[in-house]
Parts: C-alpha cells; sequence; structure tokens
C-alpha cells in the first residue's frame, strides 16, 4: 500500500501494450497531442531534451485478437527539460470497446491528484493565478510539484501548482485532504514566481 498522498505502485505494462506505445499510429496521436499544448506548458527549442516516457497501468488492459486494445486505462508519462519549462507531460488513456483510444491531456508535472480532483483543483489554481494577473483570462497549468504529506492521521498531502498566467508564472499551494465524502481541497496564498 502506497503512502499517504503517494501513487500506489502500478502493474509493468504488458509486453502488448508497450508494442502499442511504439506503433506509428500511437506516435501520431502522442504528436497531435502535444502539438496542441499551450506553448506556456510545452514548447520546442534547440535545448529540448525529452528522455524516454513511461507507461504505468491504471486499471488491467484488455487486446482484441488483432491487436488493439477493447478496455483499460494507463498514463504515459513525458519529461521534458530545456525551453524554460522542465516537466513532465502526463496523458491518460482509456481504451473503448470499439477499438478506439480516448486520450486526456492531464496537468503536467508530478501532482499525486486523479483527473477528477485536478479538474477541481485547476479552479482554486486558476482563481491563485488571477488574484496575481487579475486581466489575464487565459491561464494555463504549466508544471506540479509533489510537496509531500502534510498530515499522517488524515493522509492529507501539499502540492505547488505553477500557472501560468499571460506571462506570469504564480505558484499557487494546494492541500488535498482525503475525508468521508471525498477530498478536501484548499489554496493557500498564491505568489508570482521567475
Amino acid at each position: 500500500m502506497a503512502a499517504p498522498g503517494e501513487t500506489p505502485a502500478a502493474p509493468q505494462p504488458s509486453p502488448q501494450l508497450q508494442s502499442l506505445v511504439r506503433s506509428p499510429g500511437y506516435l501520431g496521436n502522442i504528436q497531435r497531442l502535444f502539438a496542441a499544448l499551450p506553448t506556456d506548458v510545452f514548447q520546442r527549442c534547440p535545448d529540448l531534451v525529452a528522455p524516454a516516457s513511461a507507461a504505468s497501468v491504471l486499471t488491467p488492459v484488455t487486446f482484441a485478437p488483432d491487436g488493439y486494445p477493447v478496455s483499460g486505462t494507463w498514463r504515459q508519462s513525458f519529461p521534458v527539460r530545456g525551453c524554460g519549462n522542465d516537466t513532465t507531460i502526463n496523458i491518460f488513456f482509456q481504451a473503448q470497446p470499439d477499438e478506439k483510444i480516448a486520450s486526456i491531456v492531464a496537468v503536467p508535472g508530478d501532482t499525486r491528484a486523479n483527473l477528477t480532483l485536478q479538474r477541481d483543483a485547476l479552479r482554486y489554481a486558476w482563481l491563485g493565478a488571477k488574484a496575481v494577473a487579475p486581466d489575464c483570462t487565459t491561464p494555463h497549468a504549466r508544471h506540479t510539484r509533489y510537496d509531500g504529506v502534510v498530515d499522517t492521521a488524515r493522509k492529507a498531502w501539499r502540492e505547488t501548482w505553477i500557472i501560468a498566467a499571460c506571462g506570469r508564472n504564480v505558484a499557487v499551494p494546494i492541500t488535498f485532504t482525503p475525508d468521508a465524502t471525498g477530498t478536501t481541497i484548499s489554496a493557500q496564498m498564491p505568489r508570482p514566481i521567475g
């Protein structure tokens, strides 16, 4: 079992999934997803370094006889360095019974929040960014940093979400506290950085 706020170890990708993530069609989809990212989050430059990605299985992936996945979910994380934003681009995939794959680009970085918590925490992060850059109408989550457990008994953890707010970077500390009804999210005082 994982420590509070930490992601439990995921099963290793099967040889079929490893083959899929190296296939030309899959790689083409990854390129399209990267091309759609805002330049605040990802940009290409001569200094760009992109070590190998890592895939982790979230729910077991099953395959049709033709080799296409028909059920299951996995996440693929792509670390990138250089170009002024060292982070990890996280993409979630869900196999569909019709042999199509749904793709969701999640917030970048090393957040421990699941997709639902990410969506909810983004509202707090954007509100924090608007406190520093009130005229910005298009903030983007640029990076998330897992800061650790802050309350072992309650299994609460803290992260710092870096929001790109129209040319300004804003750090918004966010605490996630699991409780009987789900997880409470609270944001602390945002601060401009860099």
